[in-house]
């Protein structure tokens, strides 16, 4: 029992004797007097009950071992948690002196209370407990009186196993922070080294110029073009040339994220927010890009109620997680691209027209490659030379050849361009590419005609077998029917009967 608790008992059998001897009969001087009793009792009571905190049940519960010595070294307190992890019970060293303890050395060795109570400054220091064997680290503190006068000296013990458990695991996440770390820096230095931008034409001499003016600045940035154009490199032209270089650098395709999971992809959860949501909550893709660039593409493939959302963010700087109520500001330089005619979306009500303003800043418009040809012979010549030396093949092109390529319409664009070139050094085996090689690879004829051998004079037959090619081309390049009739300009279910009536 604590000294609290014997003083309760010892408090209610003095106030029972109290009760007995006013009902025996009091004279008016004694009632009065025991009447200003009942009211200080009753306010000691309550302090006694209800304000009171038993320090020592506390101590008893905490996880270190505490030892308490008088100013002249009389042990007058040990915690259960000592008594466990010394082995020693508290009758042993209650009431005994810590010098003597010391000195005998047969409890424990190191004791750290005689250098309290000598020097009356903290210290630290290892000891041992001979009955369990066990080494601690000890912490000693004095305590003072108002007047500045020693009253105890206090040691904290701690298992130094424990200590050293704690030490493996915080070596163990500084471990795996250096090699996240390590990987996001390898994985940004993979992203620079691929943002080589290739080009001949004025259009893109154009687009590469707005992309490094506006690098500098955090205004948004809005890069359109269809597939394979090169929108991702040009984003990391802006990244590179920007002040948030080095700092997170983050991409999302919104068209790879299903509309139920874009919003805790992009702004995080709390604990239990929703069924089956993870105990330890979700950082958003927002909170780990905070400070640096955010790259949203196929922005056009955002849904509007998510549309909502992501407006909201630009214009206050800050997030929400799902389940949460407090507001985390966020600091994201935002660049959004899309294979999209986003007007016309705003037209057909599947895009937010103030979304598209806000995003709208700087915009920069990538032409398709066969609007710029020029760009086909300086971009195949890079593609070749990689792949070249990656499979160790030196091979010649033929004039011929390069020139089928510069006329081919590259529905897939520099996508496209890079695959064939790869598939030409891949399969070529006399180390020359000629015409025919590469109309083959294209699946085109090498006389440049898309019309049937048997009737090339054939206008419908022609237009058919033309019109068949384009559509397996950008069924190739874009693998699904939606992305491909959006590249085509027809509508989805006008490319599915075409397919069934060609049978592709």
């Amino acid at each position: 029992m604590s000294q609290h608790g014997r003083f309760e008992q010892d408090y209610l059998r003095m106030k029972v004797q109290i009760d007995k001897l006013k009902a025996s009969g009091l004279s008016e001087e004694q009632r009065t007097i025991f009447s200003k009793l009942d009211k200080m009792t009753q306010h000691f009571e309550h302090h006694l009950f209800t304000e009171y905190i038993d320090f020592e049940e506390i101590c008893d519960n905490l996880p270190d071992a505490i030892y308490v010595a008088s100013p002249d070294g009389t042990t007058i307190y040990v915690n259960d948690t000592y008594t466990k992890l010394s082995g020693i019970t508290k009758a042993e060293v209650i009431g005994e002196n810590v010098h003597q303890i010391n000195r005998e050395k047969k409890l424990y060795t190191n004791g750290i209370l005689p250098t309290i109570l000598k020097y009356q400054k903290r210290s630290e220091i290892i000891g041992v407990m001979k009955k369990t064997n066990t080494t601690v680290h000890i912490s000693g503190f004095p305590i003072f009186n108002d007047k500045h006068e020693l009253k105890y000296a206090v040691a904290c013990d701690r298992d130094i196993q424990q200590l050293e458990t704690v030490k493996d695991q915080l070596i163990q996440l500084k471990s795996a922070i250096e090699k996240k770390e390590n990987e996001n820096s390898y994985l940004r230095t993979q992203q620079i080294q691929q943002s080589k931008v290739i080009f001949k034409s004025d259009q893109m001499y154009q687009a590469v110029s707005t992309a490094l003016a506006v690098a500098p600045t955090d205004a948004t940035v809005l890069i359109t073009g269809e597939s394979g154009t090169g929108k991702e490199v040009i984003t990391n032209q802006i990244y590179q040339a920007s002040k948030r270089f080095g700092k997170p650098f983050l991409k999302v395709n919104c068209a790879a994220i299903p509309d139920t999971l874009m919003e805790s992809e992009l702004f995080g959860y709390e604990p239990g927010a929703f069924t089956g949501a993870s105990k330890s909550g979700k950082t958003g893709i927002f909170e780990l890009a905070n400070g640096g660039t955010l790259m949203l593409d196929e922005i056009g493939e955002m849904s509007v109620q998510m549309q909502t959302k992501l407006l909201r963010v630009l214009q206050n700087h800050e997030i929400t997680k799902i389940g949460g109520h407090k507001a985390i500001p966020v600091d994201v330089r935002i660049i959004a691209a899309t294979n999209k005619n986003l007007l016309q979306c705003i037209e057909e009500h599947t895009f937010r027209e103030d979304l598209y303003y806000r995003l709208n800043v700087v915009p920069i418009q990538l032409v398709p490659l066969r609007e710029r040809k020029s760009d086909i012979e300086v971009l195949f010549y890079h593609f070749f030379e990689k792949y070249t030396k990656k499979y160790n093949k030196p091979i010649e092109i033929y004039s011929d050849a390069l020139h089928l390529l510069e006329n081919y319409n590259w529905p897939g664009n520099i996508r496209e361009l890079e695959n064939v070139t790869e598939r030409l050094v891949v399969i070529n085996q006399n180390n020359i590419i000629d015409k025919k090689t590469v109309a083959l690879v294209l699946g085109i004829r090498d006389t440049d005609s898309y019309a049937h051998p048997e009737d090339e004079y054939n206008l419908k037959a022609s237009t058919i077998a033309l019109e068949k090619h384009i559509i397996e081309k950008a069924l190739a390049t874009f693998h699904t029917k939606r992305k491909a009739a959006t590249a085509l300009g027809i509508d989805h279910s006008t490319l599915v009967k075409k397919c069934q009536r060609y049978g592709i």
